[in-house]
């Protein structure tokens, strides 16, 4: 009996062992329950081997940046939240975009941000809300007030068969000075966009089909002007709905799946007449012919041929019509190279008497490399090509600038960016160059 005992004793002691080290394998020392399960580690059978030397830091693989950053934000196994808030220094040498009287300034910068994502089982909701907030020391006029809210909901309704609702809103400024806004204006113009849309998705097998409806609504703000008065801008407010048809070719883990698209997009302006007593209601038509690339982690992306069109209930007004590429394609060579070209094509309201839209065309290449696990390095440019009537006004941007990680929670950041805009109007040209700092705080 006392043996029997003593067996039992020291199985009953094997098995709590077993179980106490099976819950140091699951839990990390020192968990902090409000990061839920990003802080657990995989509770899978660990085969023990003989540490190896490092190897040479060239043939070492870098952690990507963004690895670091899995472990912040709030995870509540439904949820995930990734708040951030951005502080930088902006040093600028022409502060309001001047073509004679240049003048350096000094601004803050604040950047708050909040992502989230469902973890449901079924149906995804997701969305982002963005806002920054410059402000100079000695040229009030130039701060800006911007920012951006966006979400998207899945709902799965079939195996086949799924909805997609979204919503977003924009606050953007454009600067005195651009072809937008007059040379004789105090500060930039400030316009508010917002736009929801629902779409019905089916699978036929090889072939893919969406309708969609959609509205958005475009408002531009006034500018006080520096000789006395304020431009008005309420004659240019419009809403637009929409209604598009996509089909697409392929199945769902197809690496590329052509389509086409067809949307109508007419718009209503609250005021009958503009400035110029002419009628700014048109009929917008569009056709797009792409392909949606899914070749691993290589490749990504989506790229269409557009083609867009105007026309305006005032007969002065001409058609507007428009040809060019829309969307964007990542290439990573490596886990540590990400380059990114990306388009785009519009057709812009105007202001201007008998000029009935502004096609305006977008072309932009960013690269970036991680030299280290935590430090990146990135650069691009980007280009814009407006056709205003009297000619074509040009915009390049190029900037370059590094990324350093210091843990999951702090990031510093630091940018050196270029602007010329060379205007079709004489004397309207200017330069800006600009040194932004910024930290970067993850909760």
């Amino acid at each position: 009996m006392g043996q029997l005992r003593l067996m039992v004793s020291v199985a009953l002691a094997l098995a709590l062992w077993a179980k106490a080290l099976a819950h140091a394998q699951v839990l990390t020392p020192g968990e902090n329950p409000i990061y839920g399960s990003e802080t657990v580690i995989d509770p899978a059978p660990v085969t023990m081997i003989p540490a190896l030397p490092d190897e040479p830091p060239s043939r070492k693989a870098p952690r990507r940046v963004a690895d670091l950053d899995k472990v912040t934000g709030y995870d509540d196994g439904a949820f995930q939240l990734k708040p951030s808030l951005e502080i930088g220094t902006v040093v600028t040498n022409n502060v309001n975009l001047s073509t004679t009287t240049r003048q350096s300034d000094v601004g803050l910068s604040l950047k708050p941000s909040l992502a989230f994502q469902s973890e449901w089982p079924r149906h995804n909701w997701r969305g982002n809300i963005n806002a920054e907030w410059l402000n100079y020391l000695a040229t009030p006029g130039a701060n800006t007030l911007t920012g951006s809210a966006e979400t998207q909901f899945r709902l799965d309704i079939r195996h086949t068969t799924f909805a997609e609702f979204a919503a977003n809103a924009y606050v953007t400024s454009t600067s005195a000075g651009s072809s937008e806004v007059p040379n004789g204006a105090v500060g930039g113009r400030q316009d508010w966009t917002a736009g929801t849309s629902a779409a019905l998705n089916h699978d036929f097998g090889p072939l893919q089909g969406q309708v969609k409806f959609g509205v958005k609504r475009q408002a531009y703000g006034n500018v006080s002007l520096s000789a006395g008065g304020t431009e008005i801008n309420a004659d240019r407010n419009y809403i637009e709905p929409l209604f598009s048809l996509r089909a697409s070719w392929g199945s769902t883990a197809a690496r590329l799946k052509p389509y086409v698209e067809l949307t109508y997009d007419p718009r209503f302006h609250d005021q009958t007449v503009d400035r110029n007593g002419q009628k700014r209601n048109s009929q917008g038509v569009g056709a797009a012919f792409g392909v949606v690339l899914q070749d691993g982690p290589i490749w990504t992306g989506d790229f269409s041929a557009n083609f867009i069109a105007r026309s305006y209930d005032d007969p002065a007004l001409k058609t507007a019509m428009a040809v060019g590429l829309t969307g964007s394609l990542t290439w990573s060579p490596t886990p540590l190279w990400n380059v990114v070209a990306s388009s785009g094509v519009g057709l812009a309201e105007s202001e201007l008497a008998g000029v009935s839209a502004t096609p305006t065309w977008t072309a932009g290449l960013n690269a970036s490399y991680a030299v280290r696990d935590n430090v990146t390095l990135h650069s691009g440019g980007t280009a814009t090509f407006s056709n205003t009537g009297s000619g074509i006004d040009t915009t390049l941007i190029a900037s370059a600038g590094a990324n350093w990680q210091l843990n999951p929670y702090l990031s510093l950041s630091g940018t050196l960016q270029s602007t010329w805009f060379n205007a079709a109007t004489a004397g309207a040209n200017y330069d800006e160059q600009r040194a932004t700092v910024s930290m970067v705080v993850r909760p």
